[in-house]
């Protein structure tokens, strides 16, 4: 597959790969303060993280196996769960990183994949557009996995500087085995001096 990064292993469980990416920023490792920002997630985080969960996907042998076993995979997107410790994750931002990764599957393998609208979405649209249908759609096509993502985050804050470590996973979890076909994460650590914050 082409136009993708190599994709990362993931590293589990969360507090403790958390834990070591705050300790290492006691060392030379490239932070916010080298590039002015602060320490939450912003839209460069963003673009690297869906990059390599897309790679990830579409070069997991499981997920291959499964398409050439069953066609195109029957996919529902969910938000991401925020797990983090003091960040706010609006929903728009919640949704966009999640619909990224399936833009970018989309747009580099859209045989291999059937994209199923949220149910809640499904409803709320087709309640405010007709008013002749009723109750559940027949012909539904009912999504086989779910692509979603737990963020979590530990902070080190003093009176000069403040640093953050984020695990971001993701999974492609299968909703009739209950099962995890895919999983994998990505890690960032941050910190800025307090004069970038105020």
């Amino acid at each position: 597959m082409r136009g993708f990064a190599q994709p990362a292993r993931v590293v589990w469980p969360c507090v403790q790969v958390l834990a070591a990416l705050l300790a290492s920023l006691a060392g030379g490792c490239t932070s916010a303060v080298e590039s002015g920002h602060n320490t939450a997630l912003d839209s460069v985080n963003l673009v690297q993280m869906t990059d390599q969960m897309a790679a990830s996907i579409a070069a997991d042998p499981r997920v291959q196996a499964a398409i050439r076993t069953d066609g195109p995979l029957k996919v529902v997107v969910q938000p991401v769960e925020n797990h983090m410790t003091a960040e706010v994750l609006p929903p728009g931002q919640a949704e966009a990183f999640v619909t990224r990764v399936r833009s970018l599957l989309s747009q580099h393998a859209p045989e291999q994949y059937v994209w199923v609208m949220n149910r809640d979405t499904f409803y709320r649209l087709r309640g405010s557009e007709r008013e002749d249908v009723l109750g559940p759609a027949p012909d539904a096509v009912n999504p086989q996995y779910a692509l979603w993502a737990q963020f979590h985050s530990l902070t080190d804050e003093t009176s000069q500087r403040r640093s953050s470590a984020y695990l971001c996973a993701f999974e492609l979890t299968d909703l009739e085995r209950r099962t995890t076909l895919w999983r994998d994460s990505y890690q960032v650590k941050k910190a800025a001096n307090k004069a970038f914050l105020d």
